[in-house]
């Protein structure tokens, strides 16, 4: 979250955003209001909720119902090793945002900064595709210098997503990094900082990106990646492939996010994913 947090007590809290307008917030309220009207009574997974907007000497400000818990892990250089505290709340977190239906109205966010929203009306996997092929397009330069064979790979990833049979539509997070689900009694009890890639669609994105990106930078990121999809995949979904060409399209999309060069680590992160001998596999059927 851009700004700071105060607990106002009774439940609530206040949110200083920076970087971030009234009117931005205002689609962000109604977003999670959507996601509230919409989320089963019976799940214990709680996801934010804006009860009042506020502008405060020119700085917008939120007041949210206080999520109860603490973030399930902090990168911070190293390698967790994962327990099944992990692993576990992890799946409850994804299968808590799968149980919400991927209506129009879960399409009203922008998809990253200067990115629009996902038609409401069309399929997930033609949307992502096309999102892919724009960002592709617009930074060609800077992946090329990176990855000279970047134009194959774009053209591989669009073609496996209009490949991949459309999925019913769920709630995607789109950004579910350890330190987004709160725990409490072992269990992931809320999820936090919707608005990056978060969309309606197929919800083995969600599954496939949060493996990744779980651990992103430390020493053994591989190997956690590879325990989580084991998890993920025997209680989600058995469709590996699936799971790369997500992967593919990710890195395509957010590569350029932060940076265009290998000293930024996010744009090393994609590239390295992109370069990788099982993404080109599954990318080459």
């Amino acid at each position: 979250m851009e700004g700071t947090v105060v607990d106002l007590g009774g439940g609530t809290v206040a949110k200083v955003w920076s970087g971030r307008c009234l009117a931005d917030l205002a689609v962000l309220r109604e977003f999670h209001e959507e996601v509230f009207q919409r989320r089963p009574g019976t799940s214990m997974v709680a996801m934010p909720r804006i009860l009042d907007l506020r502008e405060i000497e020119g700085t917008p400000v939120t007041i949210e119902e206080r999520l109860s818990g603490e973030p399930l892990w902090q990168a911070d250089g190293t390698s967790p090793r994962l327990t099944t505290i992990h692993i576990d709340s992890m799946i409850e977190a994804l299968a808590a945002l799968a149980e919400i239906p991927g209506d129009p109205p879960l399409r009203t966010l922008r998809m990253l900064p200067d990115e629009p929203p996902f038609d409401p009306n069309a399929p997930f996997e033609t949307e992502l595709a096309a999102l892919v092929t724009r960002r592709a397009v617009r930074f060609a330069t800077q992946l090329r210098v990176a990855l000279p064979d970047v134009d194959v790979l774009l053209a591989q990833t669009v073609e496996a997503l209009h490949r991949i049979a459309p999925a019913t539509p769920t709630l995607i997070h789109g950004d579910l990094i350890a330190a987004n689900v709160l725990t409490s009694r072992a269990h992931a009890s809320a999820v936090l900082d919707f608005g990056f890639m978060t969309t309606a669609g197929d919800p083995a994105f969600d599954v496939a990106v949060t493996a990744s990106i779980f651990d992103m930078y430390g020493p053994r990121a591989r190997e956690v990646e590879s325990e989580l999809d084991r998890a993920f995949l025997s209680t989600f979904t058995g469709d590996h492939r699936r799971y790369w060409i997500y992967r593919a399209a990710y890195a395509l999309t957010t590569a350029c996010c932060y940076g265009t060069d290998l000293s930024e680590g996010h744009f090393a992160w994609c590239i390295g994913m992109l370069d990788r001998p099982d993404v080109r596999d599954s990318l080459q059927g």
